[in-house]
């Protein structure tokens, strides 16, 4: 899994995005590469799966928070709109009561990120999500 030089920001948030999701989806995956959507419980292989945002991609404080993103069926990302109202109740039980509202709070705040600052974040997702699927023995 090579990381190239992003010329643009858009480019950086792009491979950021790709490190990002492989992460999380890991981080959810059993040691068979199985993930329960967060809304749905479906049971997919995490490379059928989505990683959905709670607050919307859009919103840069929460695009690569780890409480913010979770395994989720195409099914709900992508045709259901998140189904975020269930999202956020699943968060609540996953993180811990008032995560959501926090989540929701600090989607709105304000932050200026530079390409090498979403790069390196794209570095450590990169590592994480190597380092995960080397101890659940999967393939990235």
């Amino acid at each position: 899994m090579g990381l190239h030089r992003s010329k643009r920001l858009s480019d950086a948030k792009r491979t950021c995005d790709r490190y990002f999701s492989y992460y999380i989806r890991m981080r959810d995956s059993n040691s068979n590469g199985m993930c329960k959507c967060i809304t749905c419980d479906k049971v997919k292989h995490w490379k059928e799966m989505d990683t959905g945002h709670f607050q919307s991609r859009r919103y840069l404080l929460t695009r690569y928070d780890e409480h913010n993103a979770n395994a989720q069926c195409q099914n709900c990302n992508q045709w259901n709109s998140g189904e975020q109202y269930r999202h956020g109740l699943e968060i609540d039980k996953k993180f811990g009561e008032g995560t959501a509202k926090e989540l929701e709070n600090k989607a709105r705040g304000m932050q200026k990120m530079t390409k090498e600052d979403v790069m390196e974040l794209a570095r450590e997702f990169k590592e994480m999500a190597e380092d995960l699927a080397e101890q659940k023995g999967l393939m990235i």
